[in-house]
């Protein structure tokens, strides 16, 4: 990440924040208007990441779905790099949707769950080009119901 001048900082900041506050109230808009074109998303519920900023909003629109009330709590302070964010984050949510799992499609039951986790984000020019989420996926999943071990 580098060591950022309190200018870079404060830029990567007000990106990350633009971003951050879009996802937590589900602002589309929002999130349109700081993710770069070929902004990327790498989710642990999928095998590849999603890139292209059209992609990341399908995918946002399909996380919430899947999990609804999906909060992603800061632990502050964030580290803040040159061209990125580091912070400790809290998933918390329920499963109220449909996922594919396993080779099979599981229902929500509304089963709650709270993870910890890290997040990455990366910002140039302005915009957001990769967000990493980093958990205990069979943590997420057992509690939320989709796997047992």
């Amino acid at each position: 990440m580098g060591t950022p001048s309190a200018v870079e900082a404060d830029a990567v900041l007000a990106a990350f924040g633009r971003w951050y506050a879009a996802h937590e109230s589900g602002d589309v808009e929002g999130l349109a208007h700081v993710l770069a074109e070929d902004a990327a998303v790498h989710s642990l519920f999928r095998s590849a990441p999603v890139t292209g900023r059209e992609a990341a909003l399908a995918h946002f629109s399909r996380t919430t779905s899947t999990f609804s009330e999906l909060e992603m709590a800061l632990v502050p302070p964030p580290a803040v790099g040159r061209d990125a964010v580091l912070a400790e984050v809290v998933f918390t949510g329920a499963f109220t949707g449909e996922l594919m799992w396993g080779g099979r499609l599981h229902h929500g039951t509304g089963r709650r769950f709270t993870v910890p986790g890290v997040l990455v984000v990366r910002v140039r020019a302005g915009r957001v080009t990769l967000v990493r989420t980093l958990f205990d996926r069979d943590d997420w999943l057992r509690q939320a119901g989709v796997i047992s071990s």
